[in-house]
This record gives C-alpha cells, structure tokens and sequence, in this order.
C-alpha cells in the first residue's frame, strides 16, 4: 500500500489497487491512515511534501475520479475541450459543397443534351416523313404524266357519270375514257363510297346487244386510270354494286352512276 500511495506502482496495480479499495473499505482506510502518517511525518520533520510524491498522489486520486466518471461524461468534456479537433473538417464541408454542386450541373446539362436530342430525334423523323410524302407524290406525278401520255397517244372521249337523280350515292363521280378506234377503256374514280368486303362495284358497257361486265372498280385508286376490258359499240357506260367478284347481269336497283356517250 505504502507503493500505491507513493505512486510506484504501474497503471495496472493501481487499477487493482482502486477496485480493492471500492469492494473493501478497510483497504481503503488503511490507503488513508498510510497517507495521514506521511503527511505527520513530513510535518514532524519540518520539511513540506516534495513535489514528486504531491504529484503522484495527485495523479492516482485523478486515476480513481476518472474511472468514476462516466463514457458520455467524457465525450461531452472531450467535445467541450476540444471543438475544433478535426482540422479537415472545413475541406470536408467545402468537397460536399462540390460534389452537390457538380452533381446539380450534370443533371442540369444532362436535361439539356436529353432535350436537345429529342428535338434533334423529332426533326429526323420529320424529315423522313416529309421524305416519304415527297416520294409518294413523286410516284403519284409519275403516273399521271403516264396515264396523261397514255390519253394523249389515243383518240379518247370522256365519258362523265354522275349519280344525280339516283338513289345510292348521288354524290358519285367518276370519269371513263373510251377510245373508239382501239375500243380502249380507262376509268378514273373522283368519289365513289367504300363498300364492305362482300361487294364490289361493277362496270357496265351498254350497246345494243345489252349490257356487258368489263371490269371492276377499286373506289381506293382515286384519279388515276384504271385499266378496263375492251368496248365496241357502246352507248352508255354505268356502273352498279354486286356481290363479291362480280355478276353476269348488272343489279339495276343498285345502280350508282351513268353516263351517256355523245
């Protein structure tokens, strides 16, 4: 004990020391009575405490304090003491700024890229569709200048027939060009109303022998010519919805255009 209270003793027989001390009371008196004598000796003697043996008491009472002083104690001192004990803490602070920062541009360009290739992506696809309307107008001048040269190269009078005054589509329009020489037939539709799957139009070359079936009508191919069979002696051409394929006789209760030759 005398050892203890000299402070010779290394930090763990202190530790051994001190947790004695807290079981067993009279461990801890007599630490008490060892400290009393010396310091009755040292005044019989006439001479103050020296400082090495102040300081090693001193210490060892601090040893015990601060194991009684609980962990969060310590952290709150340890904060208290030392508030600015991480020098890094601002270079921190400042790469998180930036990172934030860097982080906002990105998403900020990357918006922009994503629109500008959007509008980039929606102006291709125009174009193409503009590219591909031009070509279907292209092919659709083709083929008139071809079927304006085809009329041209022949002698063909145009045959109009309307549906005025007749009850199916009054609205009908459609033109044939008939070369008498040749007995040539072009038809070329203006307005005809789609049928459904199980009918077809039908033209009918009237003469005095009656009418005859040459050819049927597709109501889709607008203004263009439509190659039909060939035609004698005629004297009006009509044409009449029938059944799918056509018929032998025209349907005359279902007569939609007729026109007269001059």
């Amino acid at each position: 004990m005398e050892l203890f209270v000299l402070g010779d003793l290394n930090e763990t027989e202190q530790q051994e020391v001190l947790s004695l001390a807290k079981k067993y009371p009279e461990i801890q008196q007599e630490i008490e009575d060892i400290e009393a004598a010396m310091f009755a000796f040292d005044t019989a003697s006439g001479s103050e405490p020296s400082n090495a043996v102040k300081n090693k008491i001193f210490a060892s009472l601090d040893a015990e304090r601060e194991t009684e002083t609980s962990p969060k104690e310590l952290e709150e001192k340890e904060v208290r003491l030392y508030p600015a004990a991480n020098p890094w803490k601002p270079f921190a602070v400042a790469a998180s700024l930036t990172a934030v920062l860097a982080i906002g541009a990105a998403a900020y360009f990357g918006y922009r890229y994503y629109e500008a290739e959007e509008r980039v992506l929606l102006a291709l696809e125009q174009n193409a569709t503009l590219a591909d309307n031009l070509q279907r107008t292209q092919v659709r001048l083709d083929q008139l200048d071809a079927d304006t040269k085809q009329l041209l190269s022949g002698n063909f009078d145009r045959v109009p027939m309307k549906g005025e005054g007749l009850p199916m589509q009054e609205d009908a329009r459609v033109d044939v060009f008939w070369d008498r020489e040749s007995s040539e037939v072009f038809l070329s539709v203006n307005q005809l109303a789609e049928l459904d799957e199980n009918s077809d139009y039908q033209l009918w070359a009237i003469g005095e022998d009656g009418p005859v079936g040459i050819g049927l009508v597709n109501p889709a191919e607008k203004l263009n010519l439509q190659a039909m069979q060939a035609a004698g002696e005629v004297q009006a051409f009509a044409i009449t919805i029938e059944p799918k394929g056509g018929s032998e006789s025209p349907t005359l209760e279902k007569l939609v255009v007729l026109g007269e030759v001059s």
